[in-house]
């Protein structure tokens, strides 16, 4: 098969739980032997070089990208508020980048065009007036869901008022363009349920984002009494969630466990969280190799209270091995077990005393990090992942 794979973030280097699904996708695809081409936009805030891919990587598909800036502009989001657009969503258009999909559908014949995202459906028309090729929409996650969210915890009144003002007018474009595709595959089933009841009328199922299996390590080689986190932290929820920990909970490990090591790690750290004082606690920034960093914690914690979809930083880390604490939210869509291959606390007092727990016996520690790995093993093959978006395909590209 012919697909063309279209993105709203460059797939390389393998930074965020959204860069992971995008080229496990590809390099999927390309080990089952269909030929992949990628058109990506390439923002400011994640930009690559494309011509700096390494050379295994490169060798998977065709690669091109469209150079755009998505910085908020104040004067733009100001006048976005005469308007019914979703400006979240308008921040994504880009008329070179709408010209790079024309010529790809023009000049190849695809057997399928994916859309990694519902940002993506801004695009549908220009594929729609040069192509009859099925479009697979594959949303990571209920992008209004997490506005929503947000809004819900806002105390600021007018903030509040704009993440709602944002939440609805994203939920309208969602929810609009939905059925404007020809297959529609999430990430999850609780994804899926959501656009079933506003009415998604596509032929539909739900498919996780695959891991890809190298050398999993021992679970052994760990630095004892260390919890570490690692995300984007140009992503709000995860900005949210890290501050409410931080605060919240780590002050109680501290107290019982006074030689505890908190451990944070992503992209673009906010000044207001690389200033706060808390003992114990060091903000590594990006790290070099996210897989390194993950396998060299005793835990690893997830603290969201908003997001969508799949957080596939946790798939990756019982991969390793991990024990992990999440709350109910961030483990959402999960195939989990709770208690037997993480542990879920959605309290201050309940996330802290699970931390301390998993800290203090080594026993349950290894135990929780030697099921999630073999869930992983047994549910996430990323080779698996793919040929099963492939076989639900087949039946709709005729």
């Amino acid at each position: 098969m012919k697909i063309l794979q279209i993105t709203k973030k460059f797939p390389w280097p393998v930074k965020d739980g959204e860069v992971i699904g995008i080229i496990n996708l590809t390099i999927g695809f390309a080990g089952l032997g269909h030929k992949v081409n990628v058109i990506s936009l390439n923002t400011k805030k994640h930009y690559f070089n494309p011509e700096k891919l390494p050379e295994k990587i490169r060798q998977l598909a065709n690669f091109k990208a469209v150079d755009i800036d998505t910085k908020i502009n104040p004067l733009k989001a100001l006048l976005n508020l005469f308007s019914n657009k979703s400006y979240n969503i308008e921040r994504f258009y880009s008329t070179e980048f709408e010209q790079k999909i024309a010529d790809a559908v023009k000049s190849e014949n695809y057997d399928l065009i994916l859309l990694e995202g519902i940002y993506l459906m801004r695009y549908i028309d220009v594929i729609r007036k040069h192509t009859k090729t099925k479009v697979l929409l594959r949303p990571q996650n209920v992008e209004y869901i997490i506005w929503e969210r947000l809004r819900d915890t806002e105390q600021n009144g007018l903030k509040k008022w704009y993440l709602n003002l944002l939440a609805n007018r994203m939920k309208k474009f969602e929810l609009e363009s939905l059925n404007k595709a020809d297959i529609l595959i999430p990430v999850s089933q609780t994804d899926m349920d959501i656009f079933l009841k506003y009415g998604c009328t596509l032929p539909h199922t739900a498919i996780p984002t695959g891991y890809v299996f190298d050398s999993l390590p021992e679970i052994s080689g760990t630095e004892e009494n260390a919890v570490g986190f690692i995300g984007g932290m140009d992503w709000v929820p995860n900005q949210e969630g890290v501050k409410w920990f931080i605060e919240k909970v780590w002050p109680k490990v501290i107290q019982q466990l006074p030689d505890a090591k908190l451990y944070l790690a992503g992209r673009n750290f906010p000044d207001e969280i690389k200033n706060m004082q808390a003992k114990g606690m060091v903000v590594m920034g990006e790290v070099e190799d996210a897989k390194q960093f993950i396998f060299s914690k005793s835990v690893s914690i997830v603290p969201l209270f908003a997001g969508s979809g799949m957080r596939v930083k946790i798939v990756e880390a019982m991969a390793l091995g991990r024990a992990i604490i999440s709350t109910t939210v961030g483990a959402e869509s999960l195939a989990y077990t709770e208690g037997e291959n993480i542990l879920i606390a959605d309290t201050a007092d309940a996330f802290a005393d699970a931390v301390i727990k998993v800290l203090q016996d080594n026993k349950l520690r290894l135990a929780l990090g030697k099921n999630a790995q073999q869930l992983i093993l047994d549910k996430y093959d990323n080779r698996k992942i793919c040929s099963a978006i492939i076989d639900f395909c087949k039946p709709y590209l005729n």
